[in-house]
């Protein structure tokens, strides 16, 4: 399938998982622009497991500097967008290999995809963790002595 058509299914795809989130409309279509150029540089990055975790890092970064500007949750922005990286294929792969007897295989694929998931969350925590301690720090600096 064509990298644009991917794109654009992803945006909708994004969008869509919004709705069923009940997300506010205003950041709906943030989200899913999130999503997509997260998925973007997946795509790019030839779909590997680095590749989950800098999608992740620009899709983290990209929710914490849209809260900021529109003043909302991360974690709003963040559901929706990161929809599109979830491993499910691996996922599905694995237990497929395993329920064929083909062990190997289903190590192989399994190792790939929890490689995968803790990119994903490691991403998640650096972006998370890094914009907690500017906002701190910020909060900081204003309190009178």
């Amino acid at each position: 399938m064509s990298w644009w058509v991917q794109l654009i299914a992803c945006f909708f795809a994004a969008a869509t998982f919004s709705v069923l989130m009940n997300q506010p409309r205003s950041t709906m279509a943030v989200s899913a622009l999130i999503a997509t150029l997260g998925y973007g540089l997946f795509i790019a990055l030839d779909r590997g497991v680095l590749a989950y975790f800098l999608a992740t890092i620009l899709i983290g970064l990209s929710c914490e500097i849209c809260a900021r500007l529109m003043k909302r949750t991360a974690t709003l922005f963040f559901t929706g967008a990161i929809v599109p990286l979830v491993p499910g294929v691996g996922l599905y792969n694995t237990m497929r290999y395993v329920v064929e007897g083909e062990y190997a295989q289903a190590a192989s694929t399994g190792v790939v995809t929890i490689l995968a998931i803790c990119g994903i969350a490691l991403a998640v925590t650096i972006t998370s963790v890094l914009f907690s301690s500017f906002t701190a720090r910020k909060k900081k600096g204003k309190q009178p002595c």
